[in-house]
């Protein structure tokens, strides 16, 4: 490969000496498809972020989650429209970057990397609530029912199976990702089959939110697209899997829908199997930690043992596929300047980069000890998400925008009103209510701490982002000569 300077022979290479590609044609599309679904984790998600839309949008959290899985496949759709055109590492930073040009592709990284890392030790946080909470309570174990223990455990089990490589890591998603599936399907139909006779579309109806029909319904909805996070978690894939203009697209949508279907039926048959009258009181009493555990007691007895491995699962499964997403964006911008080059190598032998894996790694078992000390694990839980939820919210409605501009800047000849223009400005648009309303009104203390790490971090990258277009453009401008010549070598 040729190098890379900047205009005028600034020197500033495209790609750093000692850098190196990833696996390319190493995983299909079952890898590439569980790398979103774990990413989402289903089980983790239904019993925890679900959790945290209880309280407002109470019985109603069925139409809250239906509300989301529409917003979510319309933004998934438009991802999978660039991920055909632009399979890259650094997925929505490069795609951000094509279709708006290197300044948007730089504010959309640097959301990503408050976004992307946080998802590890966020999930992280919620293995080690379950876990302690059955250590403590049902095995009886003294000091192993720290907390801290386990989110020191599941960081080593995670930067071991990403340093390793993506094949190992997204063939254990698969596994892992059926298992959890499985177990809270399997429940959910039992819970609605055990009570037939209650079966009604009241959980559809907003006026049943109690923070009323249209503040309880979409901020029910904002927790709701944080179980959904991580559909878009395939697009990072797009040097490493086989056929990415044809693979990533899909995942990311089939993703989207399938496990968006889920959740629907899920929290129907939460609300139907807990009691649609007493459903917000029984959900949020705090001697119920974990709703869903309790309700695997209820009708399976022994079964809850099923519903926390799934629960654990799902976690450690999730951290996984949040750090492979996570190390290749540091990668991509590693690799193209904008973050330190030494991210950008590989190793050797796993032609993974293991620099990235290793900061990833340090940075979770970080910002996890501390939130867990700072507030308990699972507040924390709640402080990072909503922080990580309101950035991502930010960056699929600024993906929406990219795809539109993309195709007529870009692919005009190809640009379809539907796909390319109707489907993308109709996916920004379901955003844009949810996040209005995780500010007005403001949530809670210590939950409203993550409004404003989310408004903060996205103010300093509007800094950062200025003071590159002034002083550092040819980075920026080096980043997408990177881009082009790595599409011409594959």
């Amino acid at each position: 490969m040729s190098d890379v300077r900047a205009p005028g022979g600034s020197g500033e290479a495209g790609r750093a000496p000692g850098t190196g590609a990833l696996r390319g044609d190493s995983i299909g599309l079952p890898q590439v498809l569980f790398q979103s679904v774990t990413h989402m984790a289903p089980a983790a998600a239904i019993a925890f972020s679900l959790l945290v839309a209880v309280p407002y949008a109470g019985p109603a959290l069925p139409l809250s989650v239906l509300l989301a899985l529409v917003g979510c496949v319309l933004v998934a759709t438009a991802i999978g429209q660039l991920a055909k055109e632009i399979p890259s590492a650094g997925g929505l930073y490069s795609y951000v970057a094509r279709g708006l040009g290197p300044e948007a592709g730089l504010l959309t990284g640097w959301a990503l990397l408050l976004f992307q890392p946080l998802v590890a030790p966020a999930i992280i946080l919620v293995f080690a609530a379950a876990t302690r909470d059955v250590v403590q309570h049902d095995v009886g174990w003294g000091y192993a029912g720290q907390w801290w223990i386990w989110v020191v455990l599941a960081v080593a089990l995670v930067v071991a199976s990403t340093y390793r490589g993506v094949r190992l890591s997204t063939n254990a998603g698969i596994a892992l990702g059926l298992f959890e599936i499985g177990v809270f399907l399997a429940l959910s139909v039992w819970m609605v089959v055990s009570n037939l006779g209650d079966v009604t579309l009241a959980p559809f109806d907003p006026s049943h939110a109690p923070e009323g029909a249209v503040t309880g319904t979409f901020k029910g909805m904002v927790f709701a697209i944080l179980a959904f996070i991580g559909f878009e978690a395939a697009a990072p894939l797009g040097e490493e899997a086989r056929r990415p203009r044809w693979t990533v697209p899909r995942a990311v949508v089939l993703s989207a829908v399938a496990v968006g279907i889920l959740y629907g039926f899920a929290a129907y048959a939460w609300v139907i199997g807990t009691g649609f009258d007493s459903f917000v009181a029984v959900t949020t009493a705090p001697d119920n930690p974990d709703p869903w555990r309790r309700l695997a007691t209820v009708f399976w007895a022994g079964g809850w043992v099923l519903v926390f491995v799934a629960i654990a699962n799902s976690a450690l499964a999730s951290a996984n596929a949040g750090a492979t997403a996570a190390t290749r964006i540091l990668y991509a911008m590693g690799r193209n300047g904008v973050l330190p080059r030494a991210l950008a190598r590989t190793h050797p032998a796993y032609r993974t980069p293991h620099v990235a894996v290793a900061a990833q790694g340090a940075l979770a078992v970080v910002v996890a000890l501390l939130a867990g000390w700072a507030w308990g694990p699972q507040t924390a839980f709640v402080v990072l998400a909503t922080a990580a939820t309101i950035v991502v919210i930010v960056v699929y409605m600024t993906v929406c925008v990219a795809s539109i501009a993309y195709f007529l800047r870009r692919r005009r000849a190809a640009f379809d009103p539907i796909l390319h223009g109707a489907v993308p400005l109709l996916g920004a648009a379901a955003f844009a209510a949810p996040l209005y309303f995780q500010y007005a009104p403001l949530p809670p203390y210590p939950i409203r701490y993550g409004n404003w790490i989310a408004i903060g971090w996205l103010g300093a990258g509007v800094v950062v982002c200025a003071w590159m277009a002034r002083y550092r453009r040819h980075a920026l401008v080096a980043a997408e000569r990177v881009f082009e010549e790595d599409q011409r070598s594959r």
